[in-house]
């Protein structure tokens, strides 16, 4: 087998040792053998009722693994486990749950057993070598690795028989395209079998600025908190093109759905009376709702309408005490027709769908939980596309099961909520976006999330927003929005400026927990031949740092450049390699514009009035003799 194949078999698979698990509790290690031709390696074997079957297909930088189990006896719910440990590597990079199925978060701890929560996606250095391992579903299971190793994961026990892609690896000398390269050959070959980002759309409506009712009013939104805060957005000449009415809208009781209208106490003159006052007396281009994926936090109510209107679209779940849309896909589609039509007709634009991080669990005792995952997701785009052309929002759906299976939406929430009460939750959400970025914006467009524009690190919030490539909108409470702090990242039309990818961070920063390590946060993105790099400091001390432009993954080793620093207003000509020294003290950022020289005479030159101005729609030619 070749060095891929070898490192992940050998040393992050401690030499492919399965153990099945069978339903009465018992359990038996199946020894394995394995051939390899050249192209395919095959692990194989047969133990007490067991047979297992684990393949590699593989080229010279990346390798996919299937497996196929079939026993005489009813499987437990997690069949399959490998002992597994990432000590192989100098260097780690990986992404956990922290106990949240929702969010994906990241650790540096080199050695998997010491946070314990399941992983499904990990950057491995060993040597100059970097190795991108992504876990992967089936159509009825999802695989992840945890304290206890490898596995796979049913939900449901009783099958005696599986079989799918569990994982992908890729290796390269550059650790963000072994990421890139490694979903690419994942998707080629079918283990991926949704699509990636660029084969997915970015909504028009992402290209303006919004607001969002959540942080403003939490569950306690009405129409009156809704026209008073708009008020005040159009007193301010703040330029929002579009909102979203969060949380709360809804009726519900004991935290269940009682009705797909609204609630009538908070909005007494109906939700479409409401939606045409937004759009009409406030210029509002476009209104979205929001909803869990299963209607609501705890599902629908049992003493609701509801559980007999739609009787044959719903199931009882077993395992979670409560009715959700049921495991068929034209009969749950027949709920979320029903419910989006309605918005619709009250002129609803697009929704948010949060929670999709505990969809699978609602199946467990129904049927095998990615079963149900699949039918879930299908059901409730298919009904997003007839009515809101696929514009929707995920949210809380960072686990790959839900990654992995969302069939055609463009967007997803890329970090757990802004919280602009958490001590120190600024630095949380800096490092959660930019280092997630890294491989979830291979699969979708990537939501920073909502921020304050008047309090709770308005600046450093605002430069994540205006470098990070995806939406930016606020969600201040009546009376906090702070223009001045808005205009630096959208402008007096509201026109963000939208760059070419995601924010991630700079080579220098990958491997390194930051804030342990004291060092600044460097993160970057590009529009076209431009560059962006923003710097952060995000540690309770002053920080000086010497470091190279070469850290910047797309800056040209043979090209020159000129770099605007927005907050000290100076130009200076660099190439990759200069050195620039920066000191910053706590809560201090710097933002980069960096240009190419054109013809050794000028720049095209983008918005200075922005933090990141390369990606201002209109570009002006600007001679080097005028600014150096």
């Amino acid at each position: 087998m070749n060095k891929l194949v070898n490192f992940i078999a050998n040393s992050l698979l401690k030499g492919v040792k399965p153990t099945v698990y069978f339903e009465d509790g018992t359990s038996v290690r199946v020894p394995m053998s394995y051939n390899d031709d050249g192209k395919t390696v095959t692990w194989f074997g047969r133990c007490d009722g067991a047979e297992l079957v684990i393949k590699a297909e593989y080229t010279d930088t990346s390798a996919v693994f299937y497996i196929d189990v079939k026993t005489t006896r009813p499987l437990s719910d997690r069949p399959v486990n490998v002992p597994a440990n990432t000590d192989g590597a100098d260097r780690a990079l990986i992404y956990h749950h922290a106990g949240s199925p929702c969010w994906m978060y990241c650790t540096w701890d080199l050695n998997i057993t010491d946070h314990g929560e399941k992983s499904e996606n990990m950057l491995l250095k060993k040597g100059d070598d970097h190795f991108a391992v992504t876990t992967l579903v089936g159509k009825s299971h999802r695989s992840a690795i945890d304290k206890d190793g490898f596995f796979c994961y049913v939900g449901t026990a009783g099958a005696t028989a599986f079989s799918g892609p569990v994982i992908a690896v890729t290796v390269d000398s550059d650790p963000l395209k072994s990421m890139e390269k490694n979903y690419r050959y994942a998707h080629e070959v079918g283990a991926i079998a949704v699509p990636l980002r660029d084969g997915r759309t970015y909504d028009p409506m992402f290209e303006e600025f919004g607001w969002c009712s959540w942080n403003a009013f939490y569950q306690q939104p009405t129409s009156a908190k809704i026209y008073e805060k708009l008020d005040e957005l159009k007193e301010k000449n703040i330029p929002v093109k579009w909102i979203i009415i969060d949380d709360g809208w809804s009726p519900v009781k004991e935290n269940k759905l009682l009705d797909l209208k609204e609630d009538r106490e908070k909005f007494p003159e109906g939700l479409g009376e409401c939606i045409r006052r937004i759009k009409e007396d406030y210029g509002i281009e476009k209104v979205g709702v929001w909803h869990t994926i299963h209607a609501y936090w705890q599902g629908i109510h049992p003493e609701s309408e509801l559980v007999k209107s739609y009787a044959d679209s719903l199931v009882y779940s077993p395992g979670w005490n409560r009715t959700v849309p049921i495991n068929d896909l034209e009969k749950q589609f027949k709920f979320w027709d029903d419910w989006h039509g309605y918005l619709a007709s009250c002129g609803v634009d697009f929704v948010k769908v949060d929670n999709q991080g505990g969809c699978g669990y609602l199946y467990i005792g129904i049927c095998p939980i990615m079963e149900g995952v699949w039918i879930n997701h299908e059901a409730i785009e298919r009904s997003i596309d007839k009515y809101f052309g696929g514009n929707v929002i995920n949210c809380m759906g960072m686990d790959l099961e839900n990654v992995q299976t969302r069939p055609r939406s463009g967007m997803n929430r890329n970090s757990d909520d802004f919280y602009p009460d958490r001590e120190n939750g600024f630095a949380m959400h800096l490092r959660q976006n930019i280092y997630n970025a890294i491989w979830h914006s291979q699969i979708m467009h990537c939501d920073y999330d909502m921020w304050w524009s008047g309090k709770s690190d308005p600046v450093q919030s605002g430069l994540l927003r205006a470098i990070s490539g995806g939406p930016v909108y606020i969600s201040d409470a009546v009376g906090d929005t702070n223009r001045d702090n808005i205009l630096p990242v959208v402008g007096e039309n509201g026109d963000i400026c939208r760059l070419d990818h995601y924010a991630m961070p700079t080579y220098d920063c990958i491997y390194y927990d930051c804030l342990k390590e004291e060092m600044l946060v460097k993160t970057f993105n590009c529009k076209g031949d431009s560059v962006a790099l923003a710097l952060f400091n995000i540690c309770r001390k002053d920080i000086t740092e010497t470091f190279k432009f070469n850290v910047i993954p797309d800056l040209k080793a043979d090209k020159e450049y000129v770099a605007y620093e927005y907050f000290t207003k100076k130009f200076t000509r660099i190439t990759a390699d200069s050195e620039e020294t920066v000191t910053l003290a706590e809560g201090d950022v710097r933002a980069y514009s960096i240009y190419p020289i054109i013809d050794g005479e000028y720049i095209m030159f983008g918005d200075d009035t922005r933090y990141i101005g390369i990606g201002a729609r209109e570009l002006k030619k600007v001679y080097l003799k005028d600014i150096l």
